[in-house]
């Protein structure tokens, strides 16, 4: 979802650049945008004690950076902890477990002393410790898993970056807050990259899943032993057996395992043996089915799918002894949830709980109850800001110093907005999205085109949920002009628009296009995305189609156009080299649709799965970013006409940045851009480069009341000063937009 934006205008002199090196741009928070105070988007499930209360983690919050909280019987809520994305961790991707004496214990993805998050218990009281802030290094970095607790008090859990080979760990921590790194992961045969967490059977063995890596790249089921001792019970192929499971695993007495992975559920016996109980097809049973299971004292397993269903919002369901599937709950979005990503806990009397992504009252996502004939009672509904949170997009200028842009979430149906921001900081709303048909969740931000009016996409949303592209003039009378069907013609847009001479716009979709499956992704039905353009009518030709083979696949970045109407632009997979799914290309398309690859990247040194576009220098050279490199934290990098890459910096993923997320470029060839992590405070930077590749950090965020997380890269006025958006943090938490002005 990471975006680029196009220089605005002119140039600082490359002299003044490096002379400036030692001095620190000033930034100006210009909006803040509001924050569902309570939480919002509940990601994970939710656990429940004898009494009848339950207890979760969700996003937002007071500073943005997440919430522990609590909901009693009567489903009053109250937020046990607001995490600051600084010393006390931020952005919880998982749940919490609970000791006996009420204590709370989980993980935080970001933040902590390193900011690479850290391990907390939270009290009764709603008092948090950092039991464990990780480095990044060899302890590992960034969990996405929560952890489990044995008798003594350790604590068990996965981080899904660090350890020696950068590919994630499985560690112990003691009641004293000493980390033990029990296994560091590799690549391949042995996993990499574990989502989920781990389990623990009586003998101290842990088992879990890695997303990425195995036989096949395509995620195991491994087994560690007391001794520390991995062993790969089950490498996916990818194919009918699933792949890239992310949800921890449940075992039975007799020590069969049972998960979910990409649209199946399976069963693994401790030899090793694979059986696929039920393969969601994407309709009425459901799609993309990766939450975690639950079984029943008969052996019934239950879970969630995230999509699919008779609103294509998401189902609970359980499949049976005969893997017989029954659909127990359709979700419809409002009131009653959409999209639950996290699986279910079942009572003593069979009621069955969890929580949603969306839905509610302000589409912020539920914790609901579904008896056991199918009833489901909303039990508490997520409320949400107006102005609109979570800028994802950059900004765009007009000649008179306003700004414009789009908050992938706020809004009345929290499905995002379209914003105008003058030179004195005040927002004015030109539309919000309700998700259908008008679209909703724009990842891009909008085009200014010659005719004044402006362009976007939505990522979701329309008649299909599959994105739309829609047209706003300045008065803010919206226009839909495409909804995407999933199909040929493509579906879900991660990138905004470029406009065309005649009136026409260009740009990609990561989904969809004649492909009948994606190499990448063979349990979707759809292609690895297209290019297309739109005429002034909105009529659609689709340019081509990705295959996923050598010519690319999943183009999350847009296009440029050049005078003779070639189009240039990256895919984050595909490729002659092999990153699993490819490391992703650089590729050129002609008038008449012809693709020619111009780069295959490799993984490291030169990157790998571009997800931001490219720029175009006079001379017909490309500048761009790309993931990995030799520090595994991005690279910029500089593509001539024959085709020849040199990598221009490889960030540390330290004080210098980590993951950049976009460039431009003035005249005299210096580069800016912004990193998503990495920096000072752990929440990303500001930087410039300069024509001989040295870098300076121009701003480092904190992630408090100046921003953090940049999910975009910045635009340039004449006097210098950058202006971008930041998604977290703020005054608000949800997010800033901001100016730097140079020293």
């Amino acid at each position: 979802m990471k975006k680029i934006r196009l220089l605005l205008a002119c140039m600082f002199a490359a002299a003044g650049m490096v002379q400036a090196q030692t001095r620190t741009a000033t930034e100006t928070v210009l909006h803040n945008f509001a924050a569902p105070p309570k939480g919002m988007d509940p990601w994970p499930g939710v656990i429940r004690d004898s009494a009848g209360n339950f207890y979760g983690t969700a996003d937002g919050g007071r500073f943005g950076f997440g919430v522990v909280y609590k909901l009693d019987a009567a489903g009053n809520q109250t937020v046990l902890h607001n995490f600051t994305g600084g010393t006390d961790g931020g952005t919880p991707f998982a749940g919490v477990v609970r000791d006996p004496a009420g204590n709370l214990f989980g993980t935080t993805n970001v933040g902590g002393s390193s900011g690479a998050g850290v391990v907390y218990k939270v009290d009764p009281a709603g008092h948090e410790t950092v039991l464990y802030s990780f480095t990044g290094g060899n302890d590992g970095g960034y969990p996405e898993a929560g952890v489990i607790l044995d008798t003594a008090g350790n604590l068990y859990g996965t981080t899904q970056r660090g350890g020696a080979a950068g590919s994630g760990v499985v560690f112990m921590l003691d009641t004293a807050g000493l980390e033990t790194v029990l296994y560091t992961f590799a690549g391949m045969p042995d996993g990499s990259y574990p989502e989920a967490g781990v389990i623990r059977d009586s003998a101290g063995t842990l088992y879990g899943t890695t997303y990425y890596g195995g036989a096949w790249g395509d995620g195991t089921v491994y087994k560690l032993d007391a001794a520390g001792h991995e062993t790969v019970l089950y490498s996916f192929t990818g194919q009918a057996d699933g792949s890239y499971p992310q949800t921890a695993l449940i075992r039975d007495s007799a020590g069969v395992l049972y998960g979910t992975c990409e649209g199946v559920v399976y069963r693994v016996d401790e030899p090793g043996h694979e059986t696929v109980l039920y393969t969601f097809t994407g309709g009425l049973d459901g799609g993309n089915a990766n939450s975690g299971l639950i079984r029943d004292s008969e052996g019934n397993l239950y879970g969630t799918a995230t999509n699919g269903g008779a609103a294509n919002a998401g189902v609970v369901y359980k499949v049976d002894t005969s893997h017989h599937e029954t659909v127990l709950h359709n979700f419809t979005g409002a009131p009653d949830g959409s999209y639950p990503w996290a699986g279910v806990v079942r009572d003593s009397a069979g009621n069955l709980y969890g929580a949603t992504q969306g839905g509610g009252t302000a589409n912020l996502g539920v914790v609901y109850k579904l008896d056991t004939s199918g009833n489901e009672t909303v039990l508490y509904s997520f409320p949400g800001p107006a102005d609109g949170s979570v800028p994802y997009a950059g900004v765009t200028a007009d000649s008179a110093g306003n700004l414009y842009g789009t908050t992938f979430n706020g809004g009345p149906a929290n499905a995002g907005v379209v914003y105008k921001l003058d030179a004195t900081g005040h927002e004015t709303l030109l539309h919000t999205f309700t998700g259908e048909p008008d679209g909703g969740n724009p990842s891009a931000g909008v085009t200014r085109c010659p005719n004044g009016n402006f362009y976007g996409t939505t990522s979701l949303g329309g008649a299909a949920n599959m994105g739309v592209v829609y047209e706003v003039d300045a008065a803010g009378q919206y226009t839909l002009l495409h909804s995407f069907t999933g199909g040929a013609d493509g579906g879900h847009p991660y990138a905004g628009v470029t406009c065309g001479s005649a009136g026409n716009i260009y740009g990609t979709t990561v989904y969809g296009g004649n492909t009948v499956a994606c190499p990448a992704q063979s349990y979707l039905p759809g292609g690895c995305g297209v290019v297309f353009t739109l005429d002034a009518s909105g009529n659609e030709t689709v340019l081509y189609s990705f295959t996923g083979e050598a010519d690319g696949g999943y183009p999350y970045a847009g296009v440029i156009l050049d005078p003779a109407g070639n189009l240039y632009g990256t895919t984050a997979s595909g490729g002659t080299e092999n990153c699993y799914l490819g490391c992703g290309v650089v590729y050129e398309l002609n008038s008449t649709g012809r693709e020619t690859v111009l780069y295959s990247f490799a993984g490291a040194p030169d990157g790998a799965f571009p997800k931001a576009g490219v720029i175009r220098d006079s001379a017909g050279n490309f500048y761009g970013i790309a993931g990995l490199g030799a520090s595994y934290a991005g690279v910029v990098f500089k593509l001539d006409t024959t085709g020849q890459e040199t990598v221009l910096y490889s960030f540390t993923g330290g004080a210098d940045g980590d993951y950049p997320v976009g460039l431009i470029r003035d005249p005299a060839g210096n580069i800016y851009g912004t990193t998503q992590y990495g920096g000072a405070g752990g929440a990303g930077v500001v930087f410039g480069l300069d024509t001989k590749g040295k870098q300076r950090v121009l701003y480092s965020f904190t992630g408090g009341a100046d921003g953090g997380t940049p999910y975009a890269g910045v635009i340039r006025d004449a006097a210098g000063n950058l202006y971008g958006t930041a998604s977290s943090g703020g005054k608000e938490g949800t997010g800033v937009v901001f100016r730097l002005t140079p020293p």
